[in-house]
């Protein structure tokens, strides 16, 4: 089996770029950086640039701000893209929770995926809503009425 047709399946595997024509994933999956990572290690550090986007193809991993920890990403899920649709400093930090696989997009070549994908595109605005929500439920004061 070629490594393209694996990281390709691998990034049918990522729900957010499930649904673009498997030309754009081949494109994609040449471009793709597949890496390896122990239990523990740090991909992104709170406070840094950053111009990569990770999808998450094995394992999961522990988001952080602070002292606080935000979420687990599991299988599937992507995280780092926030830098590259605002150039501003990444908002947390994310280690490995377990051995993990990443494939890593750097920012233009997400930028030009979302760019030819409505589809994408709205993947990506429902998974930020969604995201947004959950922090919102957590993180905000309960109202009695």
């Amino acid at each position: 089996m070629s490594e393209n047709f694996d990281r390709v399946n691998a990034l049918k595997s990522i729900p957010l770029l499930a649904g673009l024509p498997h030309s754009d994933l081949e494109r994609l999956a040449k471009k793709a950086r597949e890496e390896h990572y122990a239990t523990g290690v740090e991909l992104i550090k709170e406070g840094t640039s950053g111009s990569s986007v990770f999808l998450l193809v094995d394992g999961s991993c522990e988001v952080r701000r602070g002292d606080s920890r935000i979420t687990v990403l599991q299988k599937g899920e992507f995280f780092g893209e926030l830098s590259i649709l605002d150039p501003s400093p990444r908002t947390a930090s994310v280690s490995t929770y377990e051995p993990c696989r990443v494939l890593i997009l750097e920012g233009y070549d997400f930028r030009t995926a979302l760019s030819s994908s409505m589809d994408m595109s709205q993947r990506m605005i429902r998974a930020l809503v969604e995201r947004l929500r959950h922090l919102t439920d957590e993180f905000a004061p309960r109202v009695k009425r």
